[in-house]
């Protein structure tokens, strides 16, 4: 089975790079075609890395793995497991400990990136906007040559390694977003994966709570225009553009509706998104909310540095489908805007504009839920979510969790009559909102990930 899989390392080679203990006696021709850290995605000729987990370990599933296909192990050998029942179960497989195994995966990760020299290499960041920039330089790119990038959201110091080991020989490009939520995390992530091109999509509140200011949050980020890359890109309305140019040293090439070149102007299409004119080609893009239109206009930018031209710019974004829980627009008896992958106060306000500017027959609803990772801006990021609601109007505003108590608190004192209702309670909200709806609302749905908000995307689904 190994023969048509792609080979990653030999066994030896994982110790020389990890700078790990062989446990057993690896056969000296074995290879590993792919690195997981969940057994369930196992299969034959794995690496399997064993992580300390906040709410479970590694260690607990390396038979689960053994009997999915994993043919290496790597292992904290500090651990209090006792592996010589394991190897003498096993004698065929390879186990390897190591000090530290996040690291570890990491610095294997890194190796691949480096034998991987003709790439050329993006990397997205941004308090939000990431995936779908990402998504979209992706769709334009791929018009030119084979593209690599990070499945999903996979953009932490766990998900950026775990990715790049789907990069090979014949991917020409590489787009990858890099997350951060503590200061240090860009640093680790570019150890990983360093690009040729840089693009930040905007600078918010998401993660202020850990980070401690909007400035740490910018400086955290900037990383991402390291000393050797070729270009950095920033929206030409940034107001941190010339922080930034100071700070990095670096000549931004601006992104928006006049740094993004060729660009003639857009059409509001309404739930339907915009009607693009780029040079020479007029295209639809199905992505709805100002928000969506620069981050369109980002991809273009970088996409036409790369040698992208009109046609594949145009092919590129209109074939492209919203992301679930950004932003998508889901049609039926109930019409809901889902944006329920994540919530800050930037993100919030953003798409409740949207909804309050856009034209509709019949009630416009929204369902909020908590904005977390917040810290000490809790109270106010929600209570300026009131300030939105309040001056949106829906006909009925279903506020979701603890923190958004603020919010509910200041519509209430500020008297205001339409329908309005808290609850920290996920059932009650279930109850409260699939017996207000009906056939014609517009819904939105927006909220924190662990909100969980889309678990009212099948309740809806059946209301008449």
């Amino acid at each position: 089975m190994m023969d048509n899989a792609k080979k990653l390392f030999t066994v030896y080679e994982i110790i020389s790079i990890t700078g790990g203990e062989a446990l057993s006696r690896p056969n000296p021709g074995s290879c590993i075609s792919s690195v997981q850290i969940d057994s369930r995605k196992v299969q034959y000729g794995t690496l399997f890395i064993a992580l300390h987990g906040e709410k479970t370990d590694g260690h607990k599933y390396l038979r689960n793995a053994i009997n999915a296909g994993a043919t290496t192990l790597l292992v904290d050998k500090a651990c209090s497991n006792d592996f010589s029942q394991l190897l003498s179960e096993y004698p065929s497989v390879s186990v390897i400990g190591v000090r530290d195994t996040l690291k570890s995966l990491q610095k294997l990760a890194a190796a691949w990136v480096e034998r991987n020299k003709s790439l050329k290499k993006v990397a997205v960041t941004g308090s939000s906007g990431k995936t779908t920039t990402k998504e979209m330089i992706s769709s334009i790119l791929s018009r030119l040559g084979q593209t690599v990038k990070n499945p999903g959201n996979y953009n932490s110091d766990i998900g950026l390694p775990l990715s790049v080991f789907r990069i090979s020989e014949d991917h020409e490009f590489g787009v990858f977003e890099m997350g951060i939520n503590k200061i240090g995390e860009m640093d680790t992530l570019l150890s990983i994966y360093e690009p040729d091109y840089s693009i930040m999509t905007n600078i918010g509140t998401a993660h202020i709570g850990r980070l401690g200011s909007i400035e740490a949050i910018a400086r955290e980020k900037s990383k991402i225009y390291h000393t050797g890359v070729k270009h950095g890109y920033i929206h030409e309305e940034n107001i941190w553009k010339s922080y930034l140019r100071n700070l990095r040293g670096l000549e931004f090439r601006e992104f928006g509706r006049k740094g993004t070149k060729g660009f003639k102007g857009a059409e509001y299409l309404g739930l339907q998104g915009w009607r693009i004119h780029y040079e020479d080609r007029t295209f639809c893009l199905k992505h709805v909310g100002i928000h969506n239109l620069l981050d369109a206009l980002a991809a273009i930018t970088i996409a036409r540095d790369l040698g992208a031209e009109s046609g594949h710019i145009a092919e590129g974004l209109e074939s492209l489908e919203p992301l679930s829980g950004r932003s998508k627009v889901i049609n039926g008896k109930v019409t809901i805007i889902e944006d329920s992958y994540n919530s800050n106060l930037d993100s919030a306000s953003r798409i409740i504009d949207y909804v309050k500017d856009l034209h509709w027959e019949g009630r416009k609803t929204v369902v909020l839920g908590s904005m977390k990772e917040l810290g000490a801006a809790c109270g106010k990021s929600h209570e300026a979510i009131g300030r939105k609601v309040k001056s949106l109007a829906p006909s009925a505003a279903f506020l979701f969790g603890n923190e958004m108590e603020s919010a509910y608190k200041l519509l209430k004192n500020e008297n205001y009559t339409n329908k309005l209702v808290y609850t920290d309670c996920y059932e009650e909200l279930e109850s409260e909102v699939t017996t207000y709806t009906h056939d014609g609302d517009l819904l939105l749905l927006k909220g924190s990930r662990s909100m969980e908000m889309e678990r009212l995307l099948v309740p809806l689904s059946m209301v008449s």
